[in-house]
């Protein structure tokens, strides 16, 4: 779980990292050691999954904001009206 907040913590943090992220996640999911559902969920960009799976919500919202995730959209994932 450190490995995955410390992923979201720094894409929130460095808006190139972000940048990257969305041009092409899995070099970054490798490069932090996120496998199996939770790489799932963050190259989904799943946040009501990122949510069940336990991971940090402050980080999850803001990471989003930094991938520049419309917030109607980020809630109407959360409350599960969209995918």
């Amino acid at each position: 779980m450190y490995s995955l907040h410390k992923l979201l913590w720094d894409i929130r943090k460095d808006p190139d990292l972000a940048e990257r992220y969305l041009a092409d996640p899995d070099p970054i999911l490798d490069s932090y050691g996120i496998a199996g559902g939770d790489r799932a969920a963050m190259r989904g960009l799943d946040f009501k999954a990122m949510h069940e799976r336990g991971f940090n919500p402050y980080l999850i919202y803001f990471c989003a904001i930094q991938l520049k995730v419309d917030r109607a959209d980020y809630y109407a994932q959360i409350r599960g009206e969209k995918n």
